[in-house]
């Protein structure tokens, strides 16, 4: 089996494959203990074929690698040891965080491109894949965590909310009027960059979304087509696999998946 990690600057994020399956998945804070993520998947290390790793904070890389290898695996590191099967267009490429890169190979090889993707993390990333499997770019947005946070860290009067979808569009009291405007202000947010996006540079484009809140935020983004909360550890898998030529491009209109 292998096991795929995703390591946000919230929390880490783990699936475990057979073959192209996956058949568990496992959350942990970011300086969790990958003896704990294991646990929560229910697998040895000795169960293990492989491990395959992307990574947003440097810091946690270094104590998850040193981990891992205490426990005898040799884990592949995005950007270090292995590389996303997906031509990087950014300017200075090596700016580009590698769950980025990784979203888009999903997104190639399950769907097709071109594709857009949207990734309601710890930040909001919009990132546009070519129809020729190039990263081209993409735009990062404060995620709504943060901003409910920084909308009440820094008012007086505004109270604690939770992420909640809001009752109704127009607020009747103030914790509604503070849902409402989240949730529909960021369903306008990706409406309107998916417009321009796919106006200015993949005008065919799926758009997927993708990340923890991405369930959440459906509703309010009438651009999304597909919604896949796993797309970031299923391109793990993908770029794990690709030596062995088990995935293939989606034809135009095919889904994979």
């Amino acid at each position: 089996m292998l096991l795929a990690v995703d390591v946000g600057n919230t929390t880490i994020t783990a699936g475990l494959f057979r073959g192209a399956r996956l058949v568990a998945r496992g959350r942990i804070p970011t300086r969790g203990s990958p003896r704990s993520l294991l646990r929560a998947l229910k697998v040895s290390p000795r169960q293990l074929d492989g491990v395959i790793v992307s990574s947003v904070v440097p810091r946690a890389t270094v104590s998850l690698k040193r981990s891992l290898k205490q426990l005898g695996l040799k884990p592949l590191i995005l950007g270090e040891n292995i590389r996303a099967p997906i031509i990087n267009r950014y300017r200075v490429p090596s700016q580009v965080g590698q769950d980025r890169l990784v979203n888009g190979v999903g997104a190639y090889f399950l769907y097709g491109g071109p594709a857009i993707i949207v990734d309601f993390g710890t930040a909001v990333t919009l990132d546009v894949v070519s129809a020729r499997r190039e990263y081209l770019g993409g735009l990062i947005v404060p995620g709504m965590g943060i901003a409910l946070e920084a909308l009440i860290s820094r008012t007086a009067l505004l109270p604690k909310v939770g992420l909640t979808p809001p009752k109704e569009f127009l607020g009747r009291d103030t914790r509604q009027s503070m849902l409402s405007g989240l949730f529909y202000g960021y369903g306008a947010l990706c409406d309107g960059i998916v417009a321009k996006l796919k106006t200015r540079h993949a005008p065919k484009a799926r758009v997927i979304a993708t990340g923890g809140h991405c369930r959440l935020m459906a509703p309010y983004c009438h651009s999304v087509q597909t919604v896949n909360p796993d797309l970031t550890l299923q391109g793990l898998q993908i770029t794990y696999q690709q030596d062995s030529g088990s995935f293939r491009r989606a034809k135009r209109g095919e889904i994979l998946v």
